[in-house]
């Protein structure tokens, strides 16, 4: 949580936003709601943050849930757009859920304790532009905010585990993606995912881990190659072996006799939309003349609704691979040959 409530939207260096607004983050003795969404037409369900400003010592009242959050009765929220497998805009009334979403305290949403949250099961389609909105009964007025979600894209040149690939030259290799229509991304991130299961001495079943490789990121204009109309990202495979000898949990968890064993290796390239790009560019200034400014999307509030989404290839470790990490770092547990 980086600002007063609840930047609940921890966003990482590839999470960022299309307007360029500079705002207060609360206006001084009246009521700022505050939105929290992000689209994207890979999830089954959306969900949204709707909280709202208070007065007073943060450290007195932030504690107590009613400060900041509306009741079911004081709002009402609405999503429009054109959902999958419909060709009309379309308006539904959102309900509400209270839980705990997600459970992984590094996800975009988590809070650390049960909060109420809107959402929507109907499923987004790519490419198309949605709006919330959100309407304070009390005074009538209406929140809204609206983005575009990213239009679709495939893997043109797709890679294989990690070092046998279909490009392979003076140690480098070649990805390729490409958008089926205009494509609505401003960055990218490229990344690797190593997969494995693990059995510590003494237990009865194995758990699933992953290393995440951070290969390339950057503007999508940074990508695009012309000639034939392709996003490229080429690296060095070779680079992830560096990540795996320097991985602190390998390291610093791996006592004699644990067990580790190969999955799959996954390549992902994720997209982001022109909102959450200009959030994280305005919300991370590093100037010294002047305070960060707040960037916001939303209309008669603040906060952000942006949209990502993110294509997958997964593949085997080739078997030169697997040797490879069994036999240079044999205290990590590494299993070889596994088929």
């Amino acid at each position: 949580m980086k600002r007063l409530f609840y930047t609940i939207f921890a966003i990482s260096a590839l999470i960022l936003a299309s307007c360029s607004n500079k705002v207060d983050l609360c206006i001084e003795d009246q009521e700022t709601t505050i939105i929290y969404g992000m689209l994207d037409p890979g999830e089954d369900t959306t969900f949204f943050k709707i909280t709202k400003s208070f007065i007073g010592n943060a450290n007195e009242v932030a504690q107590n849930y009613q400060m900041s959050n509306y009741t079911y009765d004081e709002i009402e929220v609405t999503f429009s757009g054109v959902f999958d497998g419909s060709s009309a805009e379309q308006t539904f009334t959102l309900d509400t859920i209270s839980k705990w979403i997600p459970y992984d305290p590094t996800s975009l949403f988590y809070s650390g304790c049960r909060q109420t949250y809107y959402y929507t099961s109907q499923k987004l389609a790519e490419g198309q532009e949605y709006t919330l909105n959100v309407l304070r009964k009390k005074d009538n007025v209406n929140v809204s905010a609206k983005t575009s979600t990213i239009n679709r894209y495939s893997f043109v040149q797709p890679i294989v585990g990690i070092t046998n690939n279909v490009v392979l030259d003076k140690g480098r290799v070649t990805m390729k993606w490409k958008f089926n229509n205009t494509c609505l991304s401003s960055y990218f991130e490229v990344a690797g995912y190593f997969h494995y299961k693990e059995l510590m001495p003494g237990a009865q079943e194995p758990t699933r881990r992953t290393i995440v490789w951070n290969i390339k990121s950057g503007k999508a204009d940074s990508f695009y190659n012309a000639n034939d109309n392709n996003y490229v990202c080429i690296f060095a495979p070779s680079a992830f072996f560096n990540v795996l000898a320097n991985d602190d949990y390998l390291n610093q968890n791996s006592p004699a006799g644990v067990q580790r064993f190969f999955e799959d290796f996954e390549y992902r390239v994720t997209a982001i939309g022109e909102d959450l790009y200009n959030y994280y560019i305005v919300n991370n200034s590093s100037s010294a003349i002047q305070d960060t400014p707040n960037y916001t999307n939303v209309e008669n509030g603040i906060g952000l609704m942006g949209s990502r989404v993110s294509k997958s290839i997964s593949n085997p470790i080739i078997i030169t691979d697997r040797q490879k990490i069994s036999t240079n770092y044999p205290k990590y547990g590494f299993e070889y040959p596994l088929e």
